[in-house]
Formats: C-alpha cells, structure tokens, sequence
C-alpha cells in the first residue's frame, strides 16, 4: 500500500518542520567554542583536588611538594588563577616549543584534565582534548 499525493506531501512537511526545529535547537551550539571566544579553561564552578607542576605539586591536604619556600598566599593565589584562567579559543596548532605539563585534578573527576602549557607563545592546551586557548604570558606567570 503506497502513499497518495497528499500523504507524501504530509511526509515532506513534518520532514522540513522537523530539520527547522532541530537547526533551531543546536544552532547555539553549532556556534559555541568558535574561534575567537574567550572561555574558561576549567569547567565553571571547578573544586581543584590537587594541582601538579614541574616545580611543585598542591596535594589534597594543600601540602605542597617539593618542600618549596611557598607560602600559603602564594598557593592559594595559584588555585585561584588557575580556577580563574579564561583564553581566547584559537584554531592554530601549537607549535613545538618548550613549555611543561600542568595535571588539574578536579572534584568529581576520575582523570585529571592534562594541559600543555607554552608561556612564550601564550598557549594553553588541553592535552586530551586538543583544544587551545590563547592566554596572555603576563597572566601565564603567575600560574608558576
């Protein structure tokens, strides 16, 4: 049994309706992380667990290892930039240039988020999901 004229153009019109509805609801997200925005580099509303970098590692306890002259102003300041840390999302590969590894634990995650850190080039990388943003070397300092 076949469709009259009348039942595919029915067909035809829910099919239209139903891409117009759809486009309207993903077209904020179709949008979304566009070049050029500016972002937060850790998700909103973020609880730091432990905080690790080549030259010191902020635990659970907020002991901080190695034994650095670090003091408590100056570790809560680092938890809070990086909590703070937003970039412009920008498209470019990074390129190959020195800069270190910086491992963010995050309340509520089984993983740390990774993050490849190129202060001359003001570049922040999500390791993981090779994502970039470009963050400026003054704001970049004092994540150190």
């Amino acid at each position: 049994m076949g469709l009259t004229k009348r039942g595919w153009n029915n067909v035809l019109i829910f099919a239209c309706m139903g891409m117009i509805i759809i486009f309207n609801l993903m077209g904020d997200k179709l949008i979304e992380n566009a070049e050029g925005d500016i972002t937060p580099i850790l998700p909103e509303q973020s609880t730091i667990l432990t905080l690790e970098q080549p030259k010191f590692s902020i635990g659970r306890t907020w002991r901080v290892t190695p034994s650095e002259s670090l003091s408590s102003e100056k570790v809560t300041s680092v938890i809070d930039n990086w909590l703070a840390l937003q970039g412009e999302i920008t498209l470019e590969t990074p390129p190959d240039e020195a800069g270190y590894r910086v491992m963010v634990w995050l309340a509520g995650n089984e993983q740390p988020n990774r993050y490849w850190v190129q202060p001359q080039a003001g570049l922040v990388t999500d390791i993981i999901k090779q994502q970039s943003w470009r963050v400026s070397p003054a704001i970049l300092a004092t994540l150190e």
